[in-house]
C-alpha cells in the first residue's frame, strides 16, 4: 500500500524572492510556502502533501471551507502541500495523519462503470496491489547519476490482468471483479484484444497497467465509453520482469518510455512537464515514473520505483 502521512518536519525558513511577508520551507524536496510572521519562533510543524483532504474543522478553518490540499503558485514560487503547526506532544518524525484527521485523496473515475460483485483469485497466484511512492519525499534512495528508465506517468485507473485455471481474471488496483460487461476493466479488456492473447499465451503472468480514456481529468484524445491501456509491469512467479524484457516485448503495448537518463533530480523534475506521448492526447503529462535499471529494494519503500507528478498537472486539479 501507498505510504500516506503528515509527517512532523524541522521549519528552516528561507526568504521568499517575490514577497517580504512570505517564506519559503523546503520539506525533503518539496516546497512550501508560509507567513514569515506565523513561524518565525516555530521549529517543527506538521507538513500535509498535495493530493490530502483535510477535515471541516476549527484547525483548518483559514482554508475557507475548502478541504483539498494542492499545488499552488504564490508570488511566482510553486507551493507544494501546506504546513500546519504540530500537535501538543509531538516530536520530529510522527506521523500526525490520524490526529489532524488528513486522509490521503482518490479521485473519482469519471464516465466509467467500476460496478461488480468481487472475488478471490484461486490460491496460489500473487498479485499485490500496486503502488509508487512520491519521488519528492524519497530522492535519496537514488545515487547521484545512477542510469534509470524514465516512462510517462498515465492519468487514469490502475489495472490487473491474469490467464488462470483456464479464464481471465481482471482486478482493479485493491479488487478482483467478477464478470461485468459494463466494468471498466472488463471493457477494457475486450477493447484491447492484445491484452487477452498476451494472457492467454502466457498464462500466470500478471499484466499492470493504466487503463485510460474518459476515466479520469486527461482524456488522451479518446471517446466516451473506448479505453486504452499500457503495461507498466508484469509479475511472473513472484518476480518482476526486467524493463528490458518488458518494453522490447512486440506483444505489448507499454507506457510511453522517455528513455535511460544519469539520475539528476532537477532535470528529472523538468523532463515531468510537457505534453503526454500517448499519440491522440493533446494536453499534458500527468508525470513520470522513475526505475532503477536493475531492480532493487529499499528497507524505506521496498522496490524502488518513484514518481514526480507534473506541476502543471497539479496546478490544473
Amino acid at each position: 500500500m501507498s505510504i500516506f502521512k503528515v509527517e512532523i518536519v524541522p521549519i528552516k525558513l528561507e526568504p521568499h524572492p517575490n514577497a517580504d511577508t512570505l517564506s519559503v520551507v523546503k520539506v525533503f524536496d518539496y516546497t512550501v510556502c508560509v507567513r514569515t510572521a506565523e513561524w518565525q519562533d516555530k521549529l517543527i510543524g506538521a507538513y500535509i502533501p498535495p493530493d490530502s483532504v483535510v477535515p471541516k474543522n476549527e484547525n483548518f478553518a483559514f482554508l475557507d471551507g475548502k478541504t483539498r490540499i494542492k499545488v499552488r503558485k504564490l508570488r511566482g514560487v510553486v507551493s507544494m502541500g501546506l504546513l500546519v503547526p504540530a500537535p501538543n506532544g509531538s516530536k520530529m518524525g510522527d506521523d500526525v495523519a490520524r490526529a489532524l484527521g488528513v486522509t490521503h485523496y482518490e479521485p473519482p473515475l469519471q464516465n466509467a462503470t467500476t460496478r461488480g460483485e468481487t472475488e478471490s483469485l484461486p490460491q496460489g497466484v500473487i498479485a499485490p496491489p500496486y503502488d509508487v511512492e512520491n519521488m519528492l519525499r524519497y530522492a535519496t534512495l537514488f545515487q547521484a547519476d545512477e542510469p534509470v528508465h524514465v516512462t510517462e506517468k498515465i492519468h487514469g485507473a490502475n489495472g490487473r490482468f491474469v490467464f488462470h485455471d483456464d479464464r481471465m481474471w481482471c482486478g482493479s488496483k485493491n479488487e478482483w471483479k467478477r464478470y461485468d460487461a459494463e466494468n471498466l476493466w472488463w471493457r477494457t479488456l475486450e477493447q484491447n484484444p492484445w491484452l487477452k492473447n498476451y494472457c492467454r499465451n502466457h498464462p500466470g503472468d500478471v499484466v499492470y497497467g493504466e487503463v485510460f480514456g474518459n476515466v479520469q481529468s486527461l482524456k488522451y484524445g479518446l471517446k466516451i465509453g473506448h479505453y486504452q491501456i499500457r503495461v507498466f509491469d508484469i509479475l511472473r512467479d513472484g518476480k518482476f520482469l526486467p524493463y528490458d524484457t518488458l518494453f522490447n516485448s512486440p506483444d505489448l503495448q507499454c507506457v510511453p518510455s522517455l528513455g535511460i537518463h544519469p539520475f539528476n533530480l532537477e532535470k528529472l523534475k523538468n523532463m515531468a512537464e510537457g505534453d503526454s506521448l500517448i499519440e491522440g492526447a493533446n494536453h499534458i503529462r500527468e508525470g513520470i515514473v522513475v526505475r532503477p535499471i536493475v531492480d532493487r529494494f529499499t528497507y524505506e519503500i521496498g522496490r524502488l520505483q518513484l514518481k514526480i507528478i507534473s506541476n502543471a498537472y497539479l496546478e490544473h486539479e
